[in-house]
């Protein structure tokens, strides 16, 4: 059986890392305009309990909702929770058990999840630098939601304690003051993220990164929070307290997926 640690690994990076997806389908030229439409059931055992998303592939777009599906045409299970985690944070061999056309399986595993690795791998280009801070980005907004939704104490009492506030993420890029944009909205412990700019109301705190580059180094952790600001890499408009804060529990989200 998984630990809480392990399951609640699994359900951020059901939750949180599988719609990025979208990004990749949208902006990397190795699938972008592919013609691939499956549904697609992806997780693991844990003793009797099946912890998994279903994925629907149409026309270019993904929808992600959690938990099983009988309209999947492929089923990919691990046979634990331990494994499912290890190929994802790309430190495991094992392979899940396949239902259905094991060809597209494949396909799915080597072409789609292992774009995600964007996410984690030394960037090579100005593109794979883009695509790897506004994947990260994305993913740590709606993973810290998930976070929240699934219970964990501290990081729920710091939600709780708030009312209506966003925490919002810029990223500069060739002139553009929100090339990369997303956002972390909390009101009395609930939680949402979002993408782009929230214009309704004025940022709590945001979070405004210079360049690419810049917010590269922040996110490899080259630079700590503090020397980057000093740097001139990222700008903190807000409560720097209340910044810190969220910092830290990014940090140990990060951790906890890759």
């Amino acid at each position: 059986m998984a630990t809480e640690q392990e399951i609640m690994t699994a359900k951020l990076f059901l939750n949180a890392a599988m719609p990025v997806l979208q990004v990749l389908m949208d902006e990397s030229p190795k699938l972008k305009g592919k013609k691939f439409n499956h549904v697609i059931q992806f997780g693991a055992k844990n003793g009797e309990e099946l912890i998994c998303c279903t994925m629907t592939f149409r026309d270019g777009h993904l929808d992600v909702v959690q938990g099983p599906s009988g309209d999947a045409d492929i089923v990919m299970t691990f046979s634990s929770v331990e494994k499912m985690n290890a190929l994802l944070k790309g430190t495991g061999t094992h392979l899940p058990a396949i239902r259905g056309n094991v060809a597209v399986a494949f396909y799915f595993l080597l072409t789609y999840l292992m774009g995600l690795k964007v996410m984690t791998k030394k960037p090579q280009n100005d593109l794979e630098k883009y695509l790897k801070v506004k994947c990260s980005l994305y993913m740590i907004c709606r993973a810290m939601s998930t976070y929240n939704k699934l219970g964990d104490p501290d990081f729920h009492e710091f939600c709780h304690r708030q009312p209506d506030r966003i925490y919002q993420f810029r990223v500069e890029e060739d002139g553009d003051p929100a090339r990369i944009a997303c956002y972390l909205r909390v009101c009395q412990g609930k939680s949402k993220s979002g993408h782009g700019v929230y214009a309704r109301r004025t940022p709590f705190v945001l979070f405004r990164f210079t360049s690419v580059d810049g917010a590269l180094k922040v996110l490899d952790k080259e630079v700590e929070f503090v020397a980057a600001e000093e740097q001139g890499y990222v700008e903190l408009v807000g409560s720097p307290e209340y910044a810190c804060l969220l910092n830290d529990y990014m940090a140990i989200i990060q951790a906890m997926v890759t």
